[in-house]
């Protein structure tokens, strides 16, 4: 009784997380961007930087919340006896589950530069004290920013739907790997 409550609850937990990653990946790609280019510069900076705020915190609790809740999924719904003897990477449901982690790294990676390394810099002020040479090389540093986050949030966008149908093979079948 308890492994099957386990389950569903660590189901529940990860199809949540999935649903939450893709749906709001979906969103910020396929319906914000689009409607940025709508409004003035200076409000689609404030919108973009603001919803993008919000949308860290679900990306960041997704990323921690899919290994924990696919691990007890896992272990509540599959053979110990594979995991103990090494050969859980021999069958096509290993292979599968081992290419959604390496993915599932990616998917980390990329949210670290974006949120580490490219946030901070559109997030930086121009300012006229260093003149105006200085001004417009910053601001083509937060362009370039801002292109890199828009390419690394379409890599993201494609990655996790690849993962999606990773998990869909597991979930219907053995895995395709």
């Amino acid at each position: 009784m308890t492994a099957t409550w386990v389950s569903v609850l660590a189901a529940y937990l990860h199809l949540l997380a999935v649903a939450t990653y893709v749906g709001g990946s979906i969103a910020m790609e396929l319906i914000l961007g689009p409607a940025q280019r709508f409004v003035p510069p200076a409000q689609a900076q404030i919108l973009a930087q603001k919803s993008a705020d919000r949308f860290l915190v679900l990306v960041w609790s997704s990323l921690a919340l899919l290994p924990a809740s696919g691990m007890l999924l896992f272990f509540s719904l599959s053979d110990q006896s594979l995991v103990t003897s090494g050969g859980i990477f021999s069958t096509g449901a290993g292979r599968t589950l081992l290419a959604m982690m390496a993915l599932w790294a990616v998917l980390v990676a990329n949210g670290a530069v974006i949120t580490f390394v490219l946030r901070p810099r559109l997030a930086s002020r121009t300012s006229a004290s260093g003149g105006r040479a200085a001004a417009g090389a910053q601001l083509q540093a937060m362009s370039r920013a801002a292109t890199w986050v828009s390419r690394l949030t379409r890599v993201d966008l494609v990655v996790a739907l690849v993962v999606v149908l990773l998990g869909a093979s597991l979930a219907y079948g053995n895995g395709i790997l």
